[in-house]
């Protein structure tokens, strides 16, 4: 991998097999025990981003105890300073081998269910939202959004990417996290329970309840 971006930076050449071979002097049965054809090799880098991340939070100590704010953080960061190693790569390649239909974007759409459906996580009844394709599908999109304007960002050290996944991430915990629809669900079904303001007697009321 590492020979194949960098014969794509020094050289205008297409790559081949052969020569990316000879640069990372393995064997091309070595390759081929792997891809096929050097037109892998991209979609490639952008998957071992993602098990970095993976690998990275395995190893965290106390990752485990990290609030959904935390572990939304991680991801964004990690997910970034993996592509940073390449980032001229990233600015060449991206919308043509990882934006779309992707095995990067189904990895990508994959981590993030995973932590808006997690247990402890994010509240039990939040997740009747949190656990729909279309939620998933939207940050999918908002993340590689974000992508894309760290690849645009010229500000030193990409300090405006960094501000606004600070943002980003606040933004969206507060809202997976927002404990007022299970606190208005506990209130509604006091209420109807003990009838404490009249109205558990009228249809609709009745009726949503008993299938609760």
């Amino acid at each position: 991998m590492e020979s194949a971006l960098r014969l794509r930076r020094e050289q205008e050449a297409p790559l081949t097999v052969p020569a990316v071979c000879a640069d990372a002097e393995v064997e091309r049965a070595v390759f081929e025990a792997h891809f096929e054809t050097v037109d892998e090799l991209p979609p490639a880098f952008y998957d071992l981003a993602l098990e970095q991340y993976r690998m990275l939070t395995a190893a965290t100590t106390g990752y485990e105890d990290f609030s959904f704010e935390e572990r939304l953080a991680s991801f964004y960061y990690i997910l970034l300073d993996a592509l940073g190693e390449h980032r001229a790569f990233v600015q060449a390649t991206f919308d043509d081998r990882a934006r779309y239909q992707s095995s990067f974007r189904t990895g990508v759409r994959s981590a993030l269910r995973g932590l808006l459906t997690e247990d402890g996580l994010v509240p039990g009844t939040n997740q009747l939202v949190t656990g729909l394709w279309p939620v998933h599908e939207v940050l999918t999109e908002v993340t590689f959004a974000l992508i894309r304007h760290w690849i645009q960002d010229e500000t030193e050290d990409q300090e405006a990417t960094t501000a606004l996944v600070d943002k980003l991430v606040a933004f969206v915990a507060e809202l997976v996290t927002f404990r007022g629809v299970s606190s208005g669900l506990n209130l509604a079904w006091h209420i109807v329970q003990h009838d404490s303001l009249g109205i558990g007697r009228l249809p609709i009321v009745v009726r949503l309840f008993s299938e609760t």
